[in-house]
Parts: C-alpha cells; sequence; structure tokens
C-alpha cells in the first residue's frame, strides 16, 4: 500500500475524529471518511445544531456514514501494489470502505483497573469517586483528569457526570496539589460545566452545560429557544449569523445549556454564558449584562442579551414558544395549529414551513393588526384555537403573537427560531 494515503477512514465523529478529518482535507487527501454510530457528530450538540457541521463538512467534500458502525477490519482486497488499498472497513450497514489509514476516535472509558485494585470506590461508569477535594475514598490517594467522577454544576444538586476535557482536569491537578502541600486556604472543586469548543473549517461549534437530550431523559422542565442574531452589528462589514441555542428552567430560570455555531464570535458567547451559568445568573438575566460594543465587535443588544430577553419573556408570561419540532409533533398528534407567517411576499416566494403541512395563514406584519377582523370573519383564524407565528428568524414573530394576545388570541405562541431553525430540522427530516 501507498506511503502517502489518498483514502482515509475516521472511526468516531466527536473532537478528535472531526479535527482529524479536518486537516487530512486541508492537507489535500482526496477521499475522506467519517463514521459515526450516532446519527450525528459531536454528542454535545443537540442534532439540529449538528447539522450545521454536517452540511459543512459535506460541503469541504467529506462523506459522513452517519448511524453506522464498524463491524470489521480486513486487509485490502484489491491487491497489492503502490494503489492498492491497505484496508477495508466493513461497516454494519453493509458498505465496506477502502482505507490507506484508519484512525481510531472513537471515544473513551476510563482506564481504572488500578484503581480498583486498590480497593477505590469507583461510579457505576468505572470512573473514580471523588469529594470536592479530589480525595478518593482513601484518605491517602487523590485523583483528577478524565478517569474521574465530579460534579454536573449544570444541573446542580447530587447529579454527577465525567467529562474529558483539558481545563476541568488542569485545575483539578490544582486542587490537589493545594490539598496535598496544605496551602492556606486551599482550593476545592465545585464541579465540571462542561465548556467546550472545536473548529471545522469555516465554522466554529461552543457548548456549555446539558444538552436538551438529556433533559429529555431526566424529565426536566426545560425551554429550548434559539436566535440567529449576527456576531456584530447587521450594517458593518461581513455580519455573520450566529445559530444560537438556550436551554434553561422557565420556572425558575437556571440555565442549564446553550449552543453555538458559526464563522465568528462564537466561542465569546458561549464563555460568556459559561461565566453566567457558574455565578448562578437567571435565564433573565442575561438581558441585563453589559458586554462591550462597537460595530465590528459586537451590537447594542449582544445575541446573549437577546437570548436572556426571549427568556425573560416567557418567564413573566409576555410570551410563550414551541420549537419547529414539537411544532411537528403537534401535528402528528392530530392537534389543530395555524401557523401564522408574518414575512414579507418575497420572503414566501421561497416556500411555506416544509417541516409543517397543516392550516397556514400569510400576512405580513404590516398588515396583520389591519387584517386581522377578516382573517377571522373568513374562519381563517379561529379565536380559541392553537396559534403559531412564524417569521424568517423569530422577532417580528414576537411582534405579530403579542398582537394577536391581545386581540382575542391569549395563547398565541412563536415558532422560536421560526425559519431559519425550522429549515434545519427539515434537512434533518429529509436525510431521515
Amino acid at each position: 500500500a501507498t506511503k502517502h494515503p489518498n483514502r482515509v477512514v475516521v472511526c468516531g465523529g466527536g473532537f478528535i475524529g472531526l479535527e482529524f478529518a479536518e486537516q487530512m482535507k486541508i492537507k489535500g487527501i482526496p477521499e475522506v471518511h467519517v463514521v459515526e454510530l450516532a446519527p450525528q457528530v459531536m454528542a454535545p450538540l443537540d442534532h439540529e445544531m449538528a447539522q450545521y457541521l454536517h452540511e459543512e463538512l459535506r460541503a469541504k467534500g467529506i462523506k459522513l456514514h452517519l448511524s453506522d458502525g464498524v463491524a470489521a477490519f480486513q486487509e485490502g482486497a484489491d491487491g497489492k501494489g503502490p494503489k492498492a488499498a491497505a484496508s477495508d472497513v466493513v461497516l454494519k450497514s453493509g458498505v465496506t470502505l477502502q482505507a490507506d489509514l484508519v484512525v481510531l476516535s472513537m471515544g473513551i472509558r476510563p482506564c481504572t483497573k488500578l484503581a480498583k485494585e486498590a480497593g477505590l470506590e469507583l461510579a457505576p461508569t468505572g470512573h473514580v469517586k471523588v469529594d470536592e477535594r479530589m480525595l478518593t475514598s482513601d484518605e491517602h490517594i487523590y485523583a483528577a483528569g478524565d478517569a474521574v467522577e465530579v460534579r454536573n454544576r449544570s444541573l446542580g444538586g447530587d447529579s454527577m457526570w465525567a467529562v474529558a476535557l483539558g481545563g476541568p482536569a488542569n485545575r483539578q491537578g490544582r486542587v490537589c496539589a493545594d490539598q496535598i502541600a496544605k496551602t492556606p486556604s486551599p482550593s476545592v472543586y465545585k464541579g465540571t460545566i462542561g465548556a467546550s469548543v472545536v473548529k471545522i473549517f469555516d465554522l466554529t461549534a461552543a457548548s456549555v452545560g446539558v444538552n436538551e437530550r438529556t433533559l429529555k431523559q431526566k424529565g426536566l422542565e426545560y425551554k429550548a429557544v434559539y436566535n440567529h442574531a449576527t456576531q456584530h452589528a447587521g450594517y458593518y462589514p461581513n455580519a455573520l449569523p450566529i445559530h444560537f441555542k438556550l436551554l434553561f428552567n422557565p420556572t425558575s430560570g437556571m440555565i442549564y445549556g446553550g449552543q453555538a455555531v458559526g464563522k465568528d464570535g462564537v466561542e465569546k458567547r458561549v464563555d460568556v454564558l459559561s461565566t453566567a451559568m457558574q455565578g448562578g445568573m437567571k435565564a433573565n438575566e442575561l438581558a441585563d449584562l453589559e458586554l462591550c460594543y462597537a460595530p465590528p465587535y459586537g451590537s447594542a443588544r449582544d445575541p446573549i442579551n437577546q437570548a436572556g430577553m426571549i427568556a425573560g419573556n416567557i418567564m413573566a408570561g409576555l410570551m410563550d414558544t414551541v420549537t419547529p419540532m414539537e411544532l411537528a409533533e403537534m401535528e402528528k398528534a392530530g392537534k389543530t395549529v395555524t401557523l401564522v407567517d408574518v414575512r414579507e411576499p418575497s420572503e414566501v416566494e421561497g416556500g411555506a414551513l416544509a417541516l409543517y403541512a397543516g392550516s397556514q395563514v400569510f400576512c405580513p406584519l404590516g398588515e396583520l393588526r389591519e387584517r386581522l377582523p377578516a382573517l377571522v370573519a373568513e374562519g381563517k383564524l379561529v379565536k380559541g384555537a392553537e396559534v403559531v407565528v412564524a417569521c424568517k428568524s423569530g422577532q417580528r414573530a414576537h411582534v405579530g403573537a403579542r398582537m394577536l394576545r391581545l386581540s382575542g388570541f391569549p395563547d398565541a405562541k412563536i415558532l422560536t427560531g421560526s425559519f431559519l431553525t425550522a429549515q434545519v430540522f427539515a434537512s434533518i427530516a429529509k436525510e431521515n
């Protein structure tokens, strides 16, 4: 087989796998495959947020094999010689990929055999149990890093998890050193919040806290809201959207986490959110954060501020939201919902909401107040029925929903993230 690979198969779509795949393509490797057992890459993200990465990877020529795993590795079957493949990677779907180089980056398990043999207490996952001093069940042994279980600060209480990240491991090591050296007022480890970031070609994806999948699994009360504000003032050149998702408890305001994807300014917003979470701020208090503003760097209302305003409106009862997926589930359950699209005619030419096939009313926001009586008289809008308002990104939908709430539709809701988010969910549904 050739010493200069032309075909690379990366097994695992996490941080290392994607970074390796990116570099192989940048180095000019013509054929790069990523095999991932889950239906998406980057497990910390929710599927719709990872979908932006799927599109970027495919646009750059990387071939994704999602919801598929490796069944076997075989010696290359296309013969010998300089152009022959070193290996055949057989997938569970039956697909065979020829590879000159195979990279295994399929996640990690704690290597705690020594700890177990030493009699240390382990968590059900096999991670070493430690207290806030990083002290194990043996008073003479400390542990830190990827092999330990720590407090999940994003959920609070007794929630525990294990997070393999360099930042937390470094701080845990410092706590161990403080405790062993018995320094004055030695530091303690309060838990991990899971802030992480990855670069995938022209995109940056960052997240902090837990994702929506985790909240569903734990049965916790939460709201998921989206916005697509630009990284700096829209009138300043090269304004680009940050696709942002905030997860919070609508009753207590506790922030569970957030995710963001975009080309610029992404990690800055997630770092701010991480700081707010560690400081115990409520979701609505994000609206009050005073952040640096000049047109090249941000907006007078930063994307973080906007997320806080959306959360605050929900917490105050001024507004409620549904996600595109929740809207589709309402339709699937047979619930009658009217979607009011307040975009302009030129925007609607692109088509209706692909994810929703139910009743839709098109009425530009500027005409809604005047046309509302006629829409009711014609039976296009029925008082007491479910009404959801949508626009391109959600801002005009908020204004439209407020109009409806003050005009006999007290339960009118916003399609959070509106058509920009719905398009992503629709692309996922199309692939499946």
